[in-house]
């Protein structure tokens, strides 16, 4: 008997190719439905009675996307329009003529559909789809290009020369619209998604503060601004939590979790003054003074800081937990490397915990 394959264990974020959200699938569905409610009266206008029919399954199509939109179903609904739009396009070449230019519709359907090729992590099924139905784009154009020019395609119904001109005109200008349209949305989108990738590299998911890479990174920075002469002056502090392991093995973790949230909520207190901070570690966070401030005035900032923090009132199971935290300042001095300046901190955060806790150590 054949083995069950082994289960993935690579656990990959996989997209659904859908890069709109609702209120844009809703704006586009409905004025896709406007236009073909005007394109009626048109159709009527010129007597084309195979599109009069075929407008109205048309307009009826996005009646049934809005509805469908309206339910959250936007995968299918998007395939619903894409169809709309391909046959659409097909029909009223063949019974109008190529020269009213309808066929220039696909090159907007072609971007519309391949855009979402490019997503990162796209998975295979809408890949395929997306690739196929690409193809079938390129060969209707083709084809209808083909066959128009030869004059394989029935004339009952094709207009005369100069409202196939104007036509022409319209749909080639509609065209190059609905191009820029859904490029200028995918690129809106991808910029809102590497937003919200850079945000999510760049913060602690725990406490939605700087990261220890980030604040690093900006430490870097402010070294090398010093460095090169810059004015301002440059401090830092790193905080740790008193007694962490003992909140987390007597209450639990979620409650360890509500401390280091409740303290990082007290950083923002002094953010709108310059200081900047990150999580370096565990119950430990780095600070990084206003460029503003003296090494001294650092100091009676990190003390107040530290009374707040001791003065929060916290819960666990109707039980109220007080914590402290103690910290050790350094003040940069030229020459000094990150790592030498970090461990001045790191040395005097030590002497803070060795004289008792709850305390800021700056000299």
């Amino acid at each position: 008997m054949e083995k069950e394959p082994l289960r993935d264990r690579t656990y990959k974020e996989m997209s659904d190719g859908d890069y709109l959200d609702n209120s844009q699938y809703m704006v586009v569905a409905v004025s896709l439905g406007i236009t073909h409610f005007l394109m009626e009266f048109f159709y009527i206008w010129i007597g084309c009675t195979p599109m009069i029919i075929i407008n109205i399954f048309s307009f009826l199509s996005y009646v049934v996307s809005v509805f469908l939109i309206s339910k959250g179903k936007h995968l299918i609904t998007v395939w619903i329009m894409e169809a709309e739009i391909f046959w659409h396009v097909i029909f009223a070449s063949i019974f109008l003529g190529i020269k009213c230019g309808y066929h220039l519709w696909l090159f907007g359907t072609f971007s519309s559909i391949f855009l979402p090729f490019f997503i990162p992590n796209l998975s295979q099924k809408p890949k395929k789809q997306i690739g196929l139905y690409a193809i079938t784009i390129v060969l209707g154009f083709e084809i209808l290009v083909f066959l128009g020019k030869h004059g394989y395609l029935p004339t009952k119904y094709n207009v005369n020369e100069d409202l196939a001109e104007i036509l022409y005109y319209i749909n080639a200008a509609l065209g190059f619209i609905s191009i820029m349209i859904y490029t200028s949305i995918y690129n809106q989108r991808m910029a809102m998604k590497n937003i919200e990738m850079t945000f999510v590299a760049e913060h602690d998911s725990l406490t939605g503060i700087f990261n220890r890479n980030k604040i690093q990174g900006i430490l870097e920075a402010e070294i090398l601004r010093k460095g090169a002469g810059s004015e301002g002056n440059l401090s830092i502090a790193i905080l740790d939590v008193d007694h962490f392991k003992i909140i987390n093995d007597t209450y639990g973790h979620l409650t360890g979790d509500s401390v280091l949230k409740s303290i990082t909520e007290c950083f923002k207190k002094y953010s709108k003054n310059g200081l900047i901070y990150g999580r370096w570690g565990g119950e430990e966070f780095l600070l990084i003074s206003p460029e503003i401030i003296s090494y001294e005035a650092f100091g009676e900032m990190l003390e107040d800081l530290r009374k707040t923090i001791e003065e929060l009132e916290l819960t666990s199971g109707g039980e109220i937990i007080r914590v402290s935290v103690s910290i050790g300042a350094a003040v940069y001095e030229e020459g000094l490397s990150m790592d030498k300046f970090i461990q001045k901190a790191d040395d005097r955060l030590y002497e803070a915990k060795e004289s008792g806790r709850n305390r800021v150590v700056c000299e």
